[in-house]
């Protein structure tokens, strides 16, 4: 936050939110996880710290647990498609399990932490959710923070939320591949423009 010299302030967003974002999120998993994961996910972990001690965090990389072992569903935050690739890379999560928050950003934008709720209606609306399914919701909010709320359901539930009524999958599968296409097509020319020296080389593509 800070003023633009015209006597108002305002907020500003600069290239270390991506930055402070994982930083966040990583308090959040060291948190979650010694509660959720399985033995044999905190186990994997200890021995990866230990290797990492003994051969130094260079020669050996992070562990990082799978998540999904501990849920049938996530929900991610869907506050921008970088914010949805950068989580789904993160957790090594797969295109169905990123669909639902794929989904909710493409029909209903960009609502913040609130979109997890629209994800969830996803889940109950189009694949149900059956008793005992654990429900992961991940979302990040101002402060910087990020929060994670689990969820267990007590009895089947598949409901159709109003909120998804005549949703056109086949549409939007088409759109998003079409999108997901030009943009990489624009970051290999601006890659090869860089090459070429025509353009200046920037941090990353985003």
């Amino acid at each position: 936050m800070g003023g633009r010299g015209l006597g108002d302030v305002g907020v500003r967003l600069s290239k270390d939110l991506t930055t402070v974002a994982a930083e966040a999120l990583m308090t959040n998993l060291n948190r979650l996880g010694p509660q959720v994961l399985p033995l044999s996910e905190k186990l994997a972990f200890v021995h990866n710290m230990i290797k990492r001690k003994l051969h130094g965090p260079k020669a050996v990389p992070p562990y990082v647990p799978d998540f999904m072992t501990a849920f049938e569903h996530v929900c991610i935050h869907s506050g921008g498609r970088a914010v949805i690739d950068g989580m789904q890379k993160a957790l090594r999560l797969d295109d169905e399990q990123t669909e639902p928050s794929r989904a909710t950003l493409y029909k209903w934008g960009n609502v913040s932490s609130s979109s997890v709720w629209y994800v969830l209606a996803y889940l109950e609306t189009f694949r149900g959710l059956k008793r005992g399914d654990k429900v992961w919701q991940l979302s990040f909010g101002s402060g910087f923070k990020c929060n994670s709320a689990v969820w267990q359901a007590n009895r089947r539930i598949s409901f159709e939320h109003p909120c998804w009524a005549d949703f056109d999958h086949a549409k939007m599968r088409l759109e998003l591949g079409q999108l997901s296409a030009k943009i990489a097509e624009e970051r290999a020319a601006r890659r090869a423009a860089e090459a070429e020296g025509k353009v200046a080389p920037r941090g990353g593509d985003h």
